[in-house]
């Protein structure tokens, strides 16, 4: 009799698992998430108020994270972003969408800085270049809490025309309404 049992449990045990199959399996189930927030370390979350579209995410060295992401907000300049947290010992191995020299033959470039909470700062960099058609800008935002360094980045198409000023502060807007530290 306790054979039988065995045989039976082994049989619908692998029928559970043929029928279980994850997304990494079959990518064509795979359905893209608007998640409402982005946990960038332990105690710092960036929340999307649902507009974002998540379309990769992973491990950034030994304890950063990275989220890219499309925005689905229409009002929004931006149609993209990358969120990135890593930690000074890792600054130096840390990849930009743009080089820093792309970003030197940029046509105009502007840092600005903008007051965060526990009295630091977030750096905000934008730079544009014209070429055929549109203007390209990209813009990166940066916040160091503690040991942990968070930056923000974009590249678009300057449709609207903004300076690299109006681009920098919007960014910092978009960014700073939904950056939460506990």
């Amino acid at each position: 009799m306790r054979s039988v049992f065995r045989v039976i449990l082994l049989l619908i045990s692998a029928l559970a698992l043929i029928e279980c199959k994850s997304h990494q399996e079959n990518p064509t189930s795979v359905v893209a998430e608007n998640p409402s927030a982005l946990r960038l370390n332990y105690d710092v979350v960036y929340y999307t108020g649902g507009h974002s579209v998540l379309l990769n995410s992973g491990r950034l060295f030994a304890r950063g994270l990275f989220y890219e992401c499309k925005i689905s907000d229409t009002n929004s300049s931006f149609e993209n972003f990358r969120a990135s947290s890593y930690t000074e010992d890792n600054s130096n191995d840390f990849r930009q969408l743009v080089s820093e020299t792309d970003q030197s033959k940029f046509n105009s470039r502007q840092f600005q800085y903008f007051p965060m909470g526990e009295n630091s700062r977030a750096t905000v960099f934008s730079g544009c270049a014209k070429g055929s058609g549109a203007e390209k800008c990209y813009v990166r935002w940066e916040w160091q809490k503690e040991a942990f360094i968070f930056v923000f980045e974009t590249q678009l198409e300057n449709k609207k025309g903004l300076g690299t000023a109006e681009l920098g502060k919007e960014f910092h807007d978009f960014v700073s309404r939904g950056i939460k530290a506990f």
